[in-house]
């Protein structure tokens, strides 16, 4: 007899107008999804004619003698039986058409939902079926360790033989000499396709191992079938839509291997240019590096204008409000960098600085390292490495002692004062002397001294002469300065010029007896 026969009348239309705000419900027994009520019954919502059902049917699942599944019309709509006696209501408002199936195709599929669930509960019930399915788990399980070792064994046997099989298979393209593929990226290639295809091969077998696993036993048997469907509609998903964009991402590889291809071709001209194998102007090679790197820049940017429209997804409103994003962002904060990056060009196109010239940049003075796109490096005498902004470098003033070294030489100086009690031509002379015997000063041209300044009490001397190696410039000018004491001790002239009011009783110098008092040295 159906339930639905103790529901009056008069409620069946109040019952049908608020369908419209009723929740709809999944009835599911013993983890499985039987239906979905989304009207109301008996004045009930379909979560709480959900949980009356799932009562109903286990209490005549655990009284019935015969578990067959059924049903039968009722004023209602649909009744469902166990065993020929009512178990849940399917009401013609569960039957959403616009969303789902007819009420019919509702009750075939509860039907055959529930008789399902019943037999898999009867399964999990019988322990012969359950030591069946602990004993194909532990099968499955033991097949699985197998292949992952086995896949392992396979990934190191390749690995091992990578180098050979790059010597027999590399194609090697070369211009001119020059290498454009050769064995070594062979084996780049090689080994990250095997990682890839062995990162493959392990997830699926890991994910038909879970599969496999969970449909051994009766309770998680939905969840298997549930992880097995889901994943192959994934899966045919993500083919359709990889088969789709195929073609423009074909183009977009062309594209990024014939800029790889050029860009390879420009270095090696680039290089033939540097190293001297084609003759260039010696401003050319000087600028050949910074020349190369904008250039690489602005092919890779030609590059990207021309793949962006076959980008998948590149005409979206979300690619293209993030692409606006990015750029804003770039444009907020790279306004110092591209400061930074304008002085590095300005530095290397006028030639200014180069990686192991010997300057003085401010305070700090020293061997440059390296010119960066943002910052140049500078290794001082003490061993420090400074870093200096390449904006800063642009406005401040440097001396480069290395760059007529070669040609022209370089000359480094030294003043000092006198007084006017000593003749000139003596101080030229001994400053000359001094000159002479300092090791890393050149003899030819021989050394001269300048008169800079009469002042008020003496006379401002400067010294001059060539230095052979400019990086050893503050070395030459410390011996340069221990030159001039001996020099001038030797002669009695005095050094020191203070300001005075009167002249001194006797003359102010060291005589050769006390040179090496201690704690000096002979």
């Amino acid at each position: 007899m159906c339930w639905a026969v103790f529901a009056p009348r008069p409620a069946l239309a109040q019952i049908q107008d608020s369908l419209a705000v009723a929740k709809p419900a999944k009835l599911v027994f013993f983890n499985r999804e039987i239906a979905v009520l989304r009207g109301e019954f008996l004045g009930q919502q379909p979560d709480a004619r959900v949980t009356a059902a799932v009562e109903r049917i286990g209490h005549l699942v655990a009284h019935a003698s015969d578990l067959d599944v059924g049903w039968r019309k009722c004023p209602e709509g649909l009744l469902i039986t166990i065993d020929n006696r009512g178990a849940f209501v399917l009401v013609p408002a569960d039957a959403d058409t616009s969303i789902g199936p007819t009420l019919e195709a509702l009750r075939d599929g509860a039907v055959q939902s529930l008789a399902l669930a019943l037999r898999e509960l009867h399964e999990a019930r019988t322990p012969r079926q359950l030591l069946r399915g602990i004993l194909q788990a532990l099968i499955g399980t033991a097949v699985f360790i197998v292949l992952i070792w086995a896949l392992r064994r396979i990934y190191r046997l390749l690995a091992s033989r990578f180098d050979a099989m790059a010597d027999r298979a590399s194609g090697i393209v070369a211009v001119r000499g020059f290498r454009v593929f050769g064995p070594e990226q062979w084996v780049a290639v090689l080994r990250g396709c095997t990682r890839l295809a062995a990162w493959v091969v392990g997830l699926l077998l890991l994910f038909n191992w879970l599969t496999f696993m969970l449909r051994r036993f009766p309770f998680t048997r939905p969840w298997g079938e549930t992880l097995r469907g889901n994943s192959l509609a994934g899966l045919r998903s993500v083919v359709s839509g990889f088969l789709s964009v195929l073609p423009d991402l074909v183009i977009i590889v062309l594209i990024f291997v014939v800029t790889r291809f050029f860009l390879r071709l420009l270095a090696l001209f680039m290089i033939a240019i540097e190293t001297g194998k084609i003759d260039a102007p010696e401003g050319v090679r000087e600028t050949i590096q910074p020349t190369r790197r904008i250039l690489a820049v602005l092919v890779w940017l030609l590059a990207l204008v021309m793949a962006y429209p076959y980008i998948p997804g590149s005409g979206s409103e979300a690619f293209k409000g993030v692409s606006v994003f990015v750029g804003l962002m770039f444009s907020l904060g790279a306004s110092g960098v591209v400061g930074q990056l304008l002085g590095g060009l300005v530095i290397l196109y006028s030639r200014a600085l180069k990686p192991g010239d010997y300057v003085r940049i401010d305070d700090d003075e020293g061997v440059v390292l390296g010119i960066g796109a943002l910052s140049t490096k500078i290794r001082t005498n003490k061993r420090e490495v400074v870093n200096i902004p390449n904006g800063l470098l642009v406005s401040k003033a440097s001396k480069n002692f290395t760059r007529l070294a070669g040609s022209e030489g370089v000359y480094v100086s030294t003043t000092l004062t006198i007084g006017y009690t000593e003749p000139w031509r003596q101080v030229h002379a001994m400053l000359c002397m001094a000159a002479d015997r300092t090791p890393g000063l050149r003899k030819d041209p021989p050394p001269f001294v300048f008169q800079t300044a009469l002042s008020d009490f003496y006379v401002e001397y400067q010294v001059i002469a060539m230095i052979e190696k400019p990086e050893e410039r503050i070395k030459t000018l410390a011996a340069l300065h221990a030159n001039i004491q001996d020099v001038f001790n030797e002669h009695s002239v005095q050094i020191m010029s203070p300001h005075y009011e009167s002249d001194p009783a006797d003359k102010k110098w060291v005589p050769r007896e006390r040179w090496h008092e201690p704690p000096a040295r002979a």
